[in-house]
C-alpha cells in the first residue's frame, strides 16, 4: 500500500505490485466517523435531529465505548456519527458546539486524520505488503500477505524517485511570483545523476512539457528543495497568469492540481505556515503542498533531507500508521500520538477533540520536590585521560514500558496496595493493566533493538545503511515520549506521568553513581543517562598515569549497575583523553554538555563545540574537525600538546585563505533560526542588519524560519549593512576578514584552550 486519502464519500489507495512495475488505484466506500458523548442519551436523540448535523452525516448510531483513559473497563453510551464527506469533520464539531450552548456535549474523534482511522479499523499501515478483494457493494477486503509492523527484515519494490529544480528570470533583488520561468530540471535519483533539462520557448509550453515528462517517468517520490513555500506555489502562479485555464498537475489523480489540497483532516495544508514552541526553540513550518498518489518531499519542510533517509521515512510510517506525505512533515509527536490512537481504538478508548491536561494540585513543598529534571552532575573542569563513558539504553521510554508509567495507571483505582512505588513522589503505579503509553512504545523500542543488531551483522553498505536509518528515526521517538506526558497537544498525557519519569531517572542515575563509587571509580561526569568514570588513583585522585583500568573492569562495572538498576546501560568506550568544558562567564563551573574527547580507536565525539552547532559557518567546522584530527593522533595529554605546533600550522593557513579573500562566501555563511517575528527585533545585532534588509526588499521574516547570513562589515556599529542576507549576495560581495579570522581563533582556542595553549586573531 503506497498511498492513501480521502476523496468526498470514499477513500482512495495507491498499490504497487510487488515487483515495482506497475501500480493501481482504488476506491472504498467509506468514511470516519465522530462521536459525541453526555450525561443525557434524550439530550444526543434531540442533537441528532438537528438539520444542522443532519446536513454533514450519512447515519448515526449509539454504541458503548470508553470515554476517559481512567475508565478501566467503563462504557458509556456514546452517539456515533458517521460523515458523508470526509473533509467536513471540523465543520461538524463547530456546529455541534455552536448547538451547545450549556456544555452537555462531549465530542470525540473529531481530529483524527479519515487515513489514520481507515488503517485503525482495518488493522493496515502504510507500506503493508497485502492482498486486497474489491467486492461488489464497492467495499475493500482487506489482508495481510505475512507482515507486521513488528517485521524488521522486510522487502519494498523500488520506488521511482526524482528531484525538480526551477530556476527563474529574476529580475528584482529577491525572487518573486513574476519573475518568468527559465528552465526546469528534473533529475532521476537512479544512481546514474541522469537529468532532463525543460527550457521551451514559452512559459506554457514549459509546464506542460514538465506534466508531460513526470507522466511519463511515473515518479513514485517527488522531492524538492523550498517546494512547499515557494516552488510550488511560484509555479501555479505562473500557470495562471499564461493561461486562466491551465492546471499544474503533477499527481498520479489527474483530475487534481497541485493546489487543490483537502483541509486539515484530510492530511493536506494550503495557506500560511505555523510558527511553533517546542522544546525550548521556536519552529517554523510552512504550508504543505500535497501530490495525490505521489509523494512531495520538500527537503526544507521535512523530517528527511534526502532520498537515502527514505528507508527510516518508511519505517515511520509503518511502526505510527500515518501516511507518507503526512508524516514527512509531522513531528515526532504526532507520530507518538497516532500510536496511542491506534492502540486507543483496540481498547474501545475515544480520543478527546479538545484535551485538557491538568495536574494535580500540590503544596510548595511537593512542588519543591516533584518539579525537577534529570540528575545533572557538574563536570569536573579540565582534561583527564582514560575516562570510560557509560550511556543507559533508551532510558526514559525503558522506564516507561518497563514501570508502566501513563496517565492511566498513576496512583489508579485498582491498585490501592501496588508495590509499584515512584521514588521521592509516593505516587502509586498500577500492577493490573499495561498503560497505553506505556504498550505504545514497545513496538519502536524493540524495533530499534532489532534493526541495531541487523546492522551489526548486515555483510553489505546497502544493507547496513537501510538498517542504520530505521534504527535512527525511531530512536527519536525514545527521545520526545517521555517530555510528550506533559505536552498540551498530548491526548492521553499527564503532567504527574512526565514528573514521575524524571523521578525514576533520577533514582536510577543515582544508583550507577554510588555503585560506580563502590566499586572506586570516579564520577567525573554525570547527565541524565550518561556516566563518565575513571579508575582512582592511590591517592584518591584520577591520574593521568594509572593503568589499572581495563576492558575487563569496565564490563564488570557495567554489569554492577545494570544488576543495581535493572536497566540495560551500554558501555561505549574508553577515551584516551577527554576535556570537560567550562562556562565561558566562570573558568570554575562545568557545562554539562559541553566536552571533545578521543577514544582509543581514534574516534572524536565532540558535544558543544562548534562542530557541533548548526549555526556555525562550514569554513569554520571544517577547520575545527581538522585540528581535533590532528589532536587525536596523541595517545595522552602530553603527546595532544606536542601536536599544538602543527595545530598552529593549519590555524595560520586558514587565516591566511582569510586575509587573502580566497575563501568562498558559501563557507562563510551563518545560519539562525530567529526566535521572534522580524519586527520583534529592537537591539542592532549582526542579524538584525540582515533582517532588515530583507524586509526592505518585501520579505518579513517570521519566528522560526531560517536566516543565512555573511558578515560584511562587522564594526560598523550603526550601519544596516553589517551583513548580507544569502538572498541579497551578488557579485560585489566581500566578507569582513577582520571579523572572521578572530571568530577562527575563538574556533581554535575552544578546543586547544584547554590544553593550555591559544592562538592570536
Amino acid at each position: 500500500m503506497f498511498d492513501a486519502y480521502p476523496m468526498n464519500d470514499k477513500m482512495v489507495f495507491w498499490i504497487r505490485d510487488e515487483d515495482g512495475c506497475s501500480i493501481c488505484r482504488l476506491e472504498d466506500s467509506w468514511t470516519p466517523s465522530i462521536y459525541v458523548g453526555s450525561d443525557s442519551k434524550l439530550e444526543l436523540e434531540v442533537l441528532v435531529e438537528n438539520k444542522a448535523v443532519q446536513h454533514y452525516i450519512k447515519s448515526y448510531d449509539f454504541v458503548p465505548r470508553r470515554e476517559s483513559v481512567r475508565d478501566l473497563g467503563k462504557e458509556s453510551i456514546v452517539l456515533q456519527l458517521t460523515l458523508a464527506d470526509a473533509s467536513k469533520a471540523t465543520t461538524l464539531a463547530n456546529a455541534i458546539e455552536d448547538i451547545d450552548t450549556h456544555d452537555r456535549f462531549r465530542l470525540y474523534n473529531v481530529d483524527i486524520l479519515p487515513a489514520q482511522e481507515y488503517f485503525y479499523e482495518h488493522d493496515l499501515f502504510p507500506l503493508a505488503k497485502c492482498k486486497v478483494d474489491v467486492c461488489r457493494n464497492g467495499k475493500l477486503k482487506w489482508e495481510l500477505d505475512d507482515d507486521s509492523v513488528r517485521f524488521t527484515d522486510y522487502h519494498l519494490p523500488e520506488f521511482k524517485v526524482i528531484r525538480i529544480d526551477v530556476t527563474s528570470k529574476q529580475e528584482g533583488r529577491l525572487p518573486s511570483f513574476a519573475d518568468k520561468i527559465d528552465r526546469i530540471v528534473i533529475k532521476l535519483e537512479n544512481g546514474d545523476d541522469e537529468s532532463i533539462e525543460i527550457q521551451e520557448e514559452s512559459e506554457e509550453d514549459t509546464l506542460h512539457e514538465l506534466m508531460r515528462e513526470t507522466s511519463t517517468i511515473d515518479p513514485d517520490f517527488i522531492f524538492t528543495q523550498d517546494g512547499d513555500e515557494w516552488m510550488f506555489p511560484y509555479l501555479t502562479t505562473r500557470a495562471e497568469k499564461n493561461n486562466n485555464q491551465l492546471q499544474l498537475v503533477l499527481s498520479r489523480e489527474s483530475s487534481v492540481p497541485v493546489f487543490v489540497l483537502p483541509k486539515k483532516r484530510g492530511g493536506g495544508g494550503g495557506g500560511e505556515g505555523i510558527t511553533y514552541f517546542s522544546y525550548g526553540r521556536v519552529h517554523y513550518r510552512a504550508a504543505s503542498t500535497m501530490l495525490f498518489g505521489r509523494i512531495h518531499i520538500d527537503t526544507t519542510n521535512s523530517l528527511i533531507h534526502d532520498p537515502s533517509d527514505l528507508p527510516g521515512l518508511y519505517e515511520l510510517a509503518r511502526v505510527c500508521r500515518v501516511p507518507l506525505h503526512t508524516i514527512s512533515r509531522s513531528t515526532i509527536g504526532r507520530a507518538l500520538t497516532s500510536m496511542q490512537f491506534y492502540l486507543a481504538h483496540k481498547r474501545k478508548l475515544l480520543v478527546p477533540w479538545k484535551p485538557a491536561i491538568l495536574e494535580n494540585v500540590k503544596t510548595i513543598k511537593e512542588l519543591v520536590v516533584a518539579d525537577r529534571g534529570g540528575l545533572i552532575m557538574e563536570p569536573h573542569v579540565g582534561v583527564y585521560e582514560k575516562v570510560a563513558e557509560f550511556d543507559f539504553v533508551s532510558l526514559y521510554p525503558s522506564i516507561i514500558t518497563k514501570l508502566n508509567v501513563g496517565a492511566d495507571t498513576i496512583n489508579c483505582n485498582c491498585c490501592p496496595g501496588s508495590k509499584n512505588i515512584v521514588p521521592e513522589l509516593g505516587y502509586r503505579i498500577c500492577e493490573k493493566l499495561k498503560g497505553l503509553v506505556a504498550e505504545s512504545l514497545e513496538v519502536p523500542l524493540q524495533n530499534r533493538k532489532d534493526y541495531k543488531l541487523l546492522r551489526e551483522l548486515a555483510t553489505d553498505d546497502k544493507s547496513w545503511a537501510i538498517f542504520d536509518s530505521r534504527q535512527r528515526i525511531l530512536r527519536t521517538i525514545g527521545h520526545v515520549s517521555f517530555g510528550y506526558q506533559g505536552h498540551a497537544h498530548s491526548h492521553f498525557g499527564l503532567i504527574d506521568g512526565h514528573i514521575a519519569i524524571c523521578a525514576w531517572a533520577r533514582f536510577i542515575a543515582n544508583k550507577a553513581r554510588k555503585t560506580a563509587e563502590e566499586l572506586e571509580y570516579d564520577v567525573l561526569h554525570l547527565i541524565i543517562d550518561s556516566l563518565f568514570v575513571s579508575k582512582k588513583a592511590l591517592d584518591g585522585v584520577a591520574s593521568s598515569s594509572y593503568h589499572y583500568s581495563n576492558h575487563q573492569q569496565y564490563i564488570k562495572l557495567k554489569e554492577e549497575i545494570e544488576k543495581a538498576t535493572n536497566f540495560e546501560i551500554s558501555y561505549e568506550g574508553e577515551y584516551k583523553w577527554i576535556a570537560f568544558l567550562s562556562n565561558k562567564g566562570n573558568p570554575v563551573v562545568g557545562v554539562p554538555n559541553r566536552y571533545f574527547g578521543c577514544y582509543q580507536d581514534g574516534t572524536i565525539k565532540d558535544r558543544g563545540i562548534e562542530t557541533r552547532r548548526h549555526d556555525t559557518p562550514a569554513y569554520f567546522s571544517r577547520f575545527q574537525r581538522e585540528i581535533l584530527e590532528i589532536m587525536a593522533q596523541g595517545n595522552n595529554i602530553k603527546e595532544v600538546r606536542a601536536h599544538m605546533p602543527e595545530v598552529n600550522n593549519t590555524f595560520q593557513k586558514y587565516k591566511q585563505q582569510l586575509l587573502e579573500g580566497r575563501v568562498s562566501l558559501v563557507d562563510l555563511i551563518f545560519t539562525k533560526m530567529l526566535s521572534l517575528d522580524a519586527n520583534a527585533y529592537t537591539v542592532n545585532t549582526a542579524e538584525i542588519s540582515a533582517i532588515y534588509q530583507l524586509q526592505d526588499e518585501g520579505k518579513s521574516m517570521r519566528a522560526g524560519q531560517i536566516l543565512q547570513y555573511v558578515i560584511t562589515d562587522y564594526y560598523w556599529k550603526n550601519s544596516r549593512k553589517r551583513t548580507v542576507p544569502v538572498a541579497l549576495i551578488n557579485e560585489k560581495t566581500t566578507y569582513d576578514s577582520k571579523r572572521y579570522t578572530q571568530l577562527l581563533a575563538t574556533v581554535c582556542n575552544s578546543v586547544t584552550g584547554p590544553f593550555g595553549y591559544f592562538v592570536k586573531p
